[in-house]
């Protein structure tokens, strides 16, 4: 038995144990399926179950893992966090809320019927920031019963080791692009939403469409293009998965890329099994995907949330990591100006900081 088996049979005694109701915070990449499916073998054949993810691409990983463990049951009803709200008054022998963490309010009052219902509830995630672990508890009663966090995977060899590289990218001060006032570069409508965002909030007004606008010009910066363009031709023989805030920017890569519009459903499965250099992802593919043998991870945009930001992070951090001395590198592009250092800082909340260097733009 592996140390990451038997740590898997341990946080799954460990939810049996203690009431049967609550979380399992285990680090991405470790087995939370698998972990379930040693809880699942313990109750009845044929008990009744339902397991709830934000993705439906994570319903392929179930099936996977089920399939692998031989684990057989026919009495299992998947559903997506979406649509949680249509199995309310429904009775379960268990309720596996997978990726928790990514519940939006509107869902989390669709578990509070759901849970009214159902006695056994088992809430799985990889990366719970306080934050959310607070309203997880206030709203819905689950406390995390236990805790496997990337550093003590990384000591036990269950992961494999780090580095982030972030490069500091000035935005562009050169090429006009057409807003609503006029032409501008992004560096000068940055400030200019930033100014404005700044008196409005002096003046006690709602700055949220201003901070929405500034968020989108971020994703769509030229500048972070450019750069991330320059990184995949110095690697353009590695293996490299590239997250992108939105599908402009990851389609003019000039890479391969996967998002809700792409009309090649099958590249993105083929990149995730190992075939192909390049791919570009948007929101899809942050949970519930391993990628096989992967070299480097570009973070082209980010935003504050440190559960999104270590849900990419670790998705090159399985053992199948395809560099000698078994440690992912990972660069996250940031710009320069001291909002976006300010999400940085904080969606960096999982990581040691020690393992985090800085870079001079090489653009």
């Amino acid at each position: 038995m592996t140390i990451r088996d038997k740590r898997q049979k341990e946080f799954a005694d460990t939810w049996w144990n203690h009431g049967k109701y609550g979380i399992l915070n285990l680090c991405p990449r470790f087995g939370k399926i698998r972990t379930t499916i040693n809880i699942l073998k313990k109750m009845e054949d044929n008990c009744k179950i339902l397991i709830a993810y934000p993705d439906k691409k994570i319903k392929d990983s179930w099936e996977e893992d089920f399939e692998e463990m031989k684990y057989v049951n026919d009495n299992i009803t998947y559903t997506t966090h979406l649509s949680i709200h249509k199995h309310s008054g429904t009775e379960f022998d268990i309720v596996v809320i997978d990726e928790i963490h990514l519940l939006s309010e509107a869902q989390i009052g669709a578990c509070v019927d759901l849970f009214s219902q159902n006695d056994h509830i088992l809430g799985l995630t990889g990366t719970l920031s306080k934050y959310t672990k607070r309203d997880l508890s206030q709203d819905l009663g689950l406390e995390v019963l236990a805790e496997y966090p990337i550093e003590k995977a990384i000591e036990e060899g269950v992961i494999v080791d780090y580095n982030i590289t972030v490069i500091k990218c000035p935005l562009d001060d050169k090429t006009l692009i057409d807003f609503k006032k006029g032409k501008k570069t992004e560096l000068k409508q940055f400030k200019a939403y930033s100014y404005v965002i700044n008196k409005m909030m002096y003046a006690g007004g709602n700055t949220m469409f201003l901070r929405l606008a500034r968020m989108r010009l971020i994703q769509n910066s030229i500048a972070k293009l450019s750069e991330t363009k320059r990184l995949l031709n110095n690697w353009s023989d590695e293996r490299v998965l590239v997250f992108c805030g939105v599908t402009k920017i990851a389609d003019a890569l000039g890479i391969p890329s996967h998002h809700s519009k792409s009309k090649d459903k099958d590249a993105f499965k083929k990149f995730a099994e190992g075939e192909g250099k390049h791919m570009a992802v948007v929101k899809i593919g942050n949970t519930g995907i391993t990628y096989k043998p992967l070299n480097k991870v570009i973070i082209n945009y980010f935003d504050s949330n440190a559960e999104n930001l270590a849900q990419k992070i670790n998705r090159c951090m399985a053992m199948e990591y395809n560099t000698p001395d078994k440690k992912a590198d990972i660069y996250i592009i940031c710009s320069t100006e001291k909002v976006e250092e300010k999400w940085l800082n904080k969606a960096l909340e999982f990581f040691d900081k020690n393992k985090v260097k800085y870079a001079g733009f090489q653009g």
